[in-house]
């Protein structure tokens, strides 16, 4: 199996960058979320920012770990990443009437576990555990959670915001498999 070239991989993610202010937040489609949709859509939203920080975090704890400096430059981009996905997230939740301004919606009690579990111990965790557990959250998010939100939701900047996140999510899936698979030949 070809290697991943990390650095043009990393030259990649730099080249790809975007930012909320790209996103068109006033743009015609929020009605298209139903009265129905409302309640569980609100918590939905929610645990899925959530999930995008404990992955920032997970990648934050991978840099400090990471066997090499372009590595640890990409999950340093990878962590900055998710805290953006976790920001347009919660600008999609202000944009159909979910938050008030400046409110963060509380994480559900496994979320808080998780995100507690994390911050206790993810510093002191070999890259092999991280390494292995990253990419199945984020096979899980990208394959089951996000494909159902864009299948249910209407509204074309969800549409668009997301294509920007899986854009984003295919590069960190990218190299975490290219790390799985160096684990594997490790000792």
């Amino acid at each position: 199996m070809p290697q991943l070239d990390l650095e043009k991989t990393l030259r990649r993610i730099k080249d790809n960058q975007w930012a909320l202010a790209d996103i068109d937040w006033d743009a015609p489609g929020r009605e298209m979320i139903t009265e129905e949709q409302w309640p569980k859509l609100k918590a939905f939203m929610a645990d899925l920012t959530w999930i995008e920080h404990i992955g920032a975090r997970g990648f934050a704890a991978m840099a400090k770990k990471a066997p090499n400096d372009t590595l640890k430059e990409i999950y340093t981009w990878f962590h900055a990443e998710e805290q953006r996905h976790a920001n347009a997230e919660l600008a999609l939740m202000q944009r159909w009437g979910m938050l008030e301004d400046g409110e963060i919606p509380e994480p559900n009690i496994n979320l808080r576990l998780t995100i507690d579990w994390l911050d206790k111990y993810s510093d002191d965790m070999p890259l092999s555990v991280l390494g292995s557990v990253i990419p199945m959250l984020e096979v899980t998010l990208d394959g089951a959670l996000c494909k159902f939100l864009l299948d249910e939701v209407k509204d074309p900047v969800c549409h668009e915001v997301f294509k920007k996140i899986n854009a984003d999510e295919a590069r960190h899936l990218g190299v975490d498999f290219h790390v799985l698979e160096m684990m594997g030949h490790g000792p």
